[in-house]
């Protein structure tokens, strides 16, 4: 009889479940689609729309590609359209809108925003008129539980034009911070043409990360370079060929651009990863959570190295 009569109550609370799952507001994302898609700039809009089930919400990922010579109006009307219906419409969805222009990109995310339209409008304003000439702008912001200022955090990393190196970064950043105001959650960075970059999550990058960035970079191959107020580097490179990690010359010539880059990040927390052209990793080091990674047999060889020259990692 108990079993029979935990059956009858898991039965009645399935059904109770079933009936909490929101309504789908795909044909209002539509309408946002087409909205979107009729404003000056813009070229194309791509929607994906997930109906809500019990316990998950309802989502939406707009792509919105844009002239690559849009105006920076045209650029914060789209933001602003967009984030309007995320903070109202779609209110308790998880919204995403990524909106190319060029070389520039603005990435959005909302669930159950605080911020206003306006004050997301200013954030994304804000970015683009840092742009250099010739130059762009990634743009990353969230409203999602976001408690202080205008509710609105991310990062601008500014991207300098085509022939920059790492070594015009430090000067952009420098320039930046002389002409803008710091703001508690707001991060920025640079990025040169041959793949160099560095971005800091709260503020301007310190001038002992600037430093500690550029020795990292001119020991060999451009890294992308996000760092943190903890002190924790994140950094990738993307090898210019294959490697073939079983062959001897291969991993000589990996150890000319790996050793030397892994001495100049030295201490500290920090994540290292190199990728091959055709999107593998070929390096993996990891001094933050200190977890092998094991990528390969070179991969295992440089980590026994590292932990000769810079003593083993303590985990977290």
């Amino acid at each position: 009889m108990r079993t029979v009569a935990s059956l009858i109550v898991m039965a009645i609370l399935t059904v109770a479940l079933v009936g909490c799952a929101d309504p789908s507001r795909e044909s209002e994302a539509e309408t946002l689609r087409d909205d979107l898609a009729d404003l000056a700039g813009v070229t194309s809009v791509r929607l994906e729309y997930t109906v809500p089930v019990v316990l998950d919400s309802g989502k939406l990922a707009l792509e919105v590609e844009m002239n690559p010579d849009a105006a920076t109006d045209q650029v914060v009307a789209v933001v602003e359209k967009a984030y309007d219906a995320f903070r109202t419409t779609h209110h308790g969805e998880e919204a995403d809108l990524s909106v190319t222009a060029g070389r520039t990109t603005v990435a959005l995310r909302a669930f159950e925003p605080d911020a206003t339209v306006a004050a997301v409008g200013a954030a994304t304003s804000t970015g683009l008129s840092a742009v250099p000439m010739d130059g762009a702008v990634a743009i990353d912001l969230t409203t999602q539980d976001v408690p202080q200022g205008d509710h609105v955090a991310g990062t601008y990393v500014v991207g300098l034009p085509g022939g920059s190196t790492a070594d015009d970064v430090p000067t952009l950043l420098r320039s930046l911070a002389a002409e803008y105001d710091e703001e508690p959650v707001i991060g920025w960075g640079g990025s040169a043409a041959d793949g160099s970059s560095l971005s800091y999550d709260l503020g301007f990058p310190p001038e002992a990360l600037v430093a500690r960035w550029t020795r990292v970079q001119s020991a060999g191959l451009p890294l992308t370079v996000r760092a943190f107020e903890d002190g924790s580097l994140f950094a990738e490179g993307h090898l210019p060929s294959t490697y073939d990690v079983e062959r001897r010359v291969d991993r000589r010539a990996l150890d000319q651009i790996t050793r030397p880059q892994l001495r100049a990040l030295g201490d500290g927390e920090w994540l290292y990863d190199l990728v091959d052209v055709k999107g593998h990793y070929v390096v993996s080091i990891d001094r933050y959570l200190c977890e092998p990674t094991s990528e390969s047999s070179y991969d295992d060889a440089l980590e026994a190295w590292v932990v000769e020259k810079l003593g083993s990692c303590t985990p977290p």
